[in-house]
C-alpha cells in the first residue's frame, strides 16, 4: 500500500472536525504523519504492514533516541491514522489489529510547583482579586490564577470559557474539554465565586475572563502568567499546564480520591489520571510522621510486658 500525503492531509482535517483537538495537537500530528510517510517511502516499505510499524518505532527509538512520550505520542498517532483509513474504506485492516507493542514509559513525573511556590502565588493572586482599588476587568488574570491553581483546568478551556457557563448560584463551572467532552467542575471559594459572578455579569463581553471581554489566546495566558509568577516572587519558570499538575498534586496529597480528581481533570481514562498518584517528600514525611510507627510498636510492647508481669 503507498501512503501519500494526500490521506494525511484527509486524516487531520477530519480530525479537526470531529475531536476539536488543540492547535499544537493538529501540528504535532501533522508533523508526525509526514514524518512516518517520509519513512515508509524512503525505506520502500509496505504501508499496510506490521512489520513497518515495528521498524518506524525501532528507528525512533535507535536512529533517532526518541524520547518514551515522543515515542508513544507518534504511535497513538499512527493507530489512529489507521483507524480511519479503515472506516474510509482505503484499507482492509488496520496493522495495529493484533500487534502488540511494549513501548518505554516516560520516567519524569509532571512538574509542578512546590506548595510553598503554589502559596506564594494564590496569594498574590488573591490580593489583587479583593482590593477595592483595582478594577472589575483588571481582576480576570489573578482571578483565572486562582482558578487554575483550584480547578487544574487546561489552558484551551479556560480561554474557551463565557459568562454563560458559570453557575453562581451553585459555583458550577461547565468545562468544554479535550474531544468535545464536556464536564462540570465547581468553584468552591466564596470569594472566587462572588468574583467569577460579578465577571459573569458584566455588559457585552463574551468571554469570562478576559480584560476587554474578547477572549484570551492560549499564548497571551503563558506569557501573563510567567509575568505574574515573577511579580509574586516564584522563581521556577510557571507554565498554565503546570499549575494544573500543581492542583492535581496538593488535592492527592490532601487526600482527595483518584476518581474524583479524574472527574475534576476531565481524564478519558484512570490510568491517565494515575500518573498523578506520587506522594511528594512532604506528604510522605507527614504521613510517616502520623504514624508513628515504631512509637505504637514500643508502646505495645510495652503494654504486654505490663499484662505478663
Amino acid at each position: 500500500m503507498l501512503l501519500t500525503e494526500r490521506m494525511t492531509a484527509v486524516y487531520v482535517s477530519r480530525l479537526k472536525s470531529t475531536r476539536d483537538p488543540s492547535v499544537h495537537t493538529i501540528r504535532a500530528y501533522a508533523s508526525d504523519l509526514r514524518d512516518y510517510v517520509g519513512f515508509v517511502t524512503e525505506a520502500k516499505l509496505c504501508g499496510r504492514q506490521e512489520d513497518t510499524v515495528l521498524a518506524y518505532a525501532s528507528h525512533l527509538a535507535t536512529a533517532r533516541s526518541a524520547a518514551p512520550r515522543t515515542l508513544r505520542r507518534r504511535m497513538a498517532c499512527l493507530r489512529g491514522f489507521y483507524k480511519d483509513l479503515v472506516r474510509s474504506g482505503e484499507l482492509d485492516r488496520s496493522p495495529f489489529t493484533n500487534l502488540e507493542m511494549q513501548l518505554p514509559r516516560a520516567k519524569s513525573l509532571p512538574r509542578c510547583l512546590a506548595r510553598g511556590d503554589a502559596i506564594l502565588l494564590a496569594a498574590a493572586a488573591r490580593r489583587m482579586c479583593v482590593d477595592r482599588s483595582i478594577a472589575l476587568a483588571q481582576k480576570s488574570f489573578p482571578a483565572a490564577v486562582l482558578l487554575l491553581l483550584s480547578t487544574g483546568l487546561r489552558v484551551a478551556e479556560l480561554v474557551r470559557l463565557r459568562p454563560m457557563d458559570f453557575d453562581a448560584d451553585g459555583g458550577g463551572l461547565h468545562v468544554q474539554g479535550k474531544g468535545r467532552r464536556e464536564r462540570r467542575v465547581f468553584v468552591v471559594d466564596e470569594r472566587l465565586r462572588t468574583l467569577l459572578a460579578r465577571l459573569a455579569n458584566r455588559q457585552g463581553v463574551q468571554s469570562l475572563l478576559s480584560l476587554d471581554g474578547a477572549a484570551w489566546s492560549t499564548q497571551s495566558v503563558r506569557r501573563s502568567l510567567r509575568r505574574f509568577a515573577i511579580s509574586a516572587g516564584v522563581d521556577v519558570h510557571v507554565t498554565p499546564h503546570m499549575l494544573r499538575h500543581t492542583c492535581a498534586t496538593l488535592l492527592l496529597e490532601d487526600g482527595v480520591d483518584l476518581r474524583f480528581l479524574q472527574r475534576l481533570l476531565g481524564h478519558e481514562n484512570i490510568a491517565t489520571t494515575a500518573i498523578y498518584a506520587h506522594v511528594g517528600d512532604v506528604g510522605l514525611r507527614t504521613a510517616l510522621e502520623n504514624a508513628s510507627l515504631l512509637t505504637r510498636l514500643e508502646e505495645r510492647s510495652d503494654g504486654s510486658r505490663r499484662r505478663r508481669s
